[in-house]
């Protein structure tokens, strides 16, 4: 199958509506120390940060009268530790919140681990939709992330082009591991299964930005499958 790019336009573009949508989030956020251990207010965080993102995201649609929820489990290290489902925007999700147990975001899921992943097409990706297109594919994988929220996502950029790749890595500190031609989100559809290629930026522990591999699966689960090392550059954020 062809291999198809999202261009650098589109990339930027929608980098900067996520951002919009993290800051209409925040806005909305309980006047509360952020440092506060109450589930609550994490929750309603994440939870006021899904909808302004997924709100923004043309291409993706969640199903009308459903909307993201989370439990917030503590942190681990400067992690916090959440799990998102779908539920009806009517539905009393506290007892529900109670019962199911934490596992990491896709891209943290080492194949060992992804059997307790099993349950979330039933409980987070069944209730979405996307566009087919590579755009739609693309914006569906970033809307994932989002809702997933892990900090290293938080922290992480999509680089748009090579351009971009290069005006990182050319800084003090970088050392470059593998060559790309091509920067631009790239997307193969075969069986019905997308395999999309992202360079990412990623700005904690040392920065890095490496190749990551991914796979959507008819049924809208994500499933990651490696992270290529492209360049190693300073240290990054600490958390």
């Amino acid at each position: 199958m062809p291999v198809q790019f999202v261009s650098a336009d589109v990339v930027r573009e929608l980098r900067q509506r996520i951002l919009d949508a993290r800051q209409k989030a925040s806005s909305k956020t309980l006047e509360e120390d952020a440092s506060s251990e109450r589930p609550e207010y994490w929750q309603q965080l994440f939870e006021d940060n899904a909808a302004a993102v997924l709100a923004a995201l043309p291409r993706v649609r969640l199903t009308p009268g459903y909307v993201v929820r989370y439990r917030f489990y503590g942190r681990r290290g400067g992690d916090l530790l959440v799990r998102p489902f779908v539920a009806r925007e009517t539905t009393d999700v506290e007892t529900f919140r109670q019962i199911i147990d934490w596992h990491p975001p896709p891209d943290s899921v080492a194949p060992s681990l992804r059997a307790r992943a099993d349950r979330d097409v039933e409980l987070l990706y069944k209730h979405f939709e996307h566009e087919t297109s590579p755009e739609g594919y693309f914006e569906y994988w970033v809307a994932m992330q989002e809702v997933w929220a892990s900090a290293r996502w938080v922290h992480s950029t999509v680089i748009a082009d090579c351009e971009e790749l290069a005006a990182t890595t050319g800084d003090a500190g970088w050392e470059l591991d593998h060559p790309v031609e091509r920067c631009e989100p790239a997307i193969v559809q075969e069986e019905g299964i997308a395999r999309l290629a992202v360079v990412v930026l990623s700005r904690l522990d040392r920065q890095a930005v490496t190749l990551h591999q991914i796979e959507i699966h008819p049924d809208r689960r994500i499933e990651f499958v490696n992270a290529i090392p492209i360049a190693r550059g300073p240290r990054g954020y600490l958390i």
